[in-house]
């Protein structure tokens, strides 16, 4: 894990390609709010799907406390959009096929 990343510190402002690709910041989307990231495996990880399922019932509690949601899955920017729209989930979806979030935070999957 990164060594700046404590709590309290700011969380890397990462520039991926959203499920239109158009690319998108994270503090774009944030905006003065809070935010709930969620990092996926993407579409084709049953527990991942099963998880964005269940996000999308819990989206319209976080919308009420004008939270937003974002997902970065590591599938490219089609397959991204297929598995945004297969769950049926309204917030956005970022691509990051080169699993650059996954690496620079260090991640084992």
């Amino acid at each position: 894990m990164r060594s700046d990343i404590v709590p309290g510190a700011i969380f890397p402002d990462y520039q991926l390609s959203d499920h239109t690709a158009k690319r998108r910041r994270l503090s774009e989307l944030q905006r003065p709010h809070p935010m709930v990231l969620v990092l996926s495996r993407g579409g084709f990880c049953p527990q991942d799907r099963r998880q964005a399922e269940l996000l999308v019932q819990f989206h319209r509690e976080l919308e009420v406390a004008y939270c937003r949601l974002v997902t970065i899955s590591t599938d490219n920017i089609s397959t991204t959009n297929e598995y945004r729209s297969g769950v049926g989930a309204h917030w956005p979806f970022l691509s990051d096929a080169g699993r650059t979030v996954q690496k620079d935070l260090d991640i084992a999957e």
